[in-house]
């Protein structure tokens, strides 16, 4: 709701909150649908061997631009060279290949992907101006 809060380096953060941080933020990393990460397993069990790697392949694209139009990321530059180098293996195909997904674990796909989403796209907060009320 702060961001200059959360970007000033004099402000002194709880231990438990940094570590909830990276936490969050190491989940979200762990389920883009990219490869043989849990979020790539989860693609190619809810859309298939061909839709899951064409979103496998799209994500890891999109997360190469993203290296590009982010000044100060280290970390997902990090990320996408970790997968493109260490994650290049085939999946192992499933044992039970022909039996679809249930719709209520669709939903829960994508609500993890909304969760996903929701840690790891940083949008604009206007915090109020000095006469605008707070609430």
């Amino acid at each position: 709701m702060l961001p200059s809060v959360a970007t000033d380096p004099t402000i002194a953060l709880d231990p438990l909150a940094v570590v909830g941080f990276t936490g969050a933020l190491l989940n979200a990393l762990n389920l883009l649908p990219i490869g043989r990460l849990d979020g790539g397993r989860v693609s190619l069990a809810v859309l298939g061997n061909a839709s899951g790697g064409l979103v496998s392949g799209i994500a890891l694209l999109l997360l190469g631009i993203s290296t590009f139009f982010t000044d100060d990321n280290p970390i997902i530059l990090f990320f996408g060279l970790f997968i493109i180098f260490l994650q290049r293996s085939p999946e192992i195909p499933a044992e039970d290949d022909l039996t679809g997904v249930s719709q209520q674990r669709e939903i829960a796909a994508a609500a993890v992907l909304l969760v996903v989403l929701l840690t790891l796209i940083p949008f604009p907060v206007t915090t109020p101006g000095p006469s605008a009320p707070f609430f």
